[in-house]
């Protein structure tokens, strides 16, 4: 009996945990950002390519905010960027005054390969995401972004078609809220708790066996 009385309260606890606070409200609203790359000279890929081979991005923290609107306004006019990578996802991107934007869902890429001309040399990527908005005492929302780099540099004086110096990248992104639910994560505190509910399951299984 004792036994049964600790599994209710465990996934009484988690189902607790799993829910909303009531008062919290769904966000809308949408933010524009653009900032630069870490490294604009040795961290941008091969020398016949910039941005468009990209997998690994390494931005700079500093985040340039432009227009904004709904519930992400007003802003500072400044946010942070994070590093980030295709191979994960559930990774945060940008922190916008108090609003934290995780990606859950890369969308397809779209890159095109550097080409050379009077000179310059230049090409770009860019893709789509999906994620979880939170912060601000909102509810976690879905939200949608479109992302782009674009990188450009002098084409080398002694190989045709490749970067030369003064290489240089800068990216760009659209966030929109969608005011919708994501799809559910559990928090970490209602995974551990279901846990061990189904712990005391399987042992108070074993005892009445």
């Amino acid at each position: 009996m004792k036994m049964n009385r600790v599994v209710m309260t465990a996934l009484a606890s988690a189902a607790l945990l799993a829910m909303p606070a009531a008062h919290a409200a769904l966000i809308t609203g949408s933010a524009s950002a653009n900032g630069f790359f870490q490294n604009n000279t040795t961290a941008l890929g091969v020398p016949t390519s910039l941005v468009s081979k990209l997998t690994v991005f390494d931005l700079l923290e500093t985040a340039l905010i432009g227009s904004v609107s709904g519930d992400l306004t007003p802003a500072s006019g400044t946010g942070s960027a994070f590093d980030f990578e295709f191979a994960f996802t559930m990774a945060e991107v940008f922190e916008i005054d108090g609003f934290s934007f995780a990606i859950t869902d890369w969308g397809s890429i779209n890159s095109t390969a550097m080409t050379c001309a009077e000179g310059q040399c230049s090409d770009r990527i860019s893709f789509s995401g999906t994620g979880i908005v939170e912060g601000n005492g909102y509810m976690p929302t879905g939200f949608t972004m479109s992302w782009s780099a674009q990188g450009s540099c002098n084409e080398s004086l002694e190989i045709a078609g490749q970067c030369g110096p003064d290489a240089t990248a800068s990216w760009s992104a659209s966030l929109s809220a969608t005011g919708t639910e994501p799809v559910d994560v559990p928090e970490p505190a209602s995974l551990a708790l279901v846990g061990l509910a189904l712990l005391g399951v399987g042992a108070s299984r074993r005892r009445k066996a």
